[in-house]
């Protein structure tokens, strides 16, 4: 018996957070309230189940190809794993129910004319036994 999995796309809801900003941290509460925000938004239009055990895949899709350091946009993926632990999807993140989130580049993706932020965040939710 395979495992269950699907998949949550969260289109960026503010500008996406990296490691490498040196920004006040209560400057960026705005934007990280946005993302969180936007994967329990995500979560529910999904209708995904509360698991005992996961393991997260979020892959980065930007609009265009420069070189990123995947591992700096860990901010921004944490905010989302706090938005589907707000759901329900897990019961918290500690390690005894959540394995990654590993982070991964995607291909680009075409930017969405009038839009502010641009790209998109496709997190991919397995279930562990």
């Amino acid at each position: 018996m395979s495992a269950r999995s699907w998949t949550v796309e969260i289109p960026a809801p503010a500008p996406w957070l990296n490691a490498n900003q040196r920004t006040d941290l209560r400057a960026q509460t705005p934007q990280r309230r946005a993302w969180r925000d936007a994967a329990h938004v995500w979560a529910q239009a999904a209708r995904l189940p509360g698991l005992g055990r996961a393991h997260l895949i979020a892959t980065l899709h930007f609009t265009d190809r420069r070189r990123r350091d995947t591992h700096n946009y860990y901010p921004t993926i944490k905010a989302c794993v706090d938005g589907l632990i707000d759901y329900g999807l897990l019961p918290d993140d500690s390690a005894q129910y959540l394995t990654g989130p590993d982070l991964r580049l995607g291909e680009p993706i075409v930017s969405t004319k009038g839009k502010p932020h641009v790209g998109k965040l496709v997190i991919v939710i397995r279930e562990v036994a």
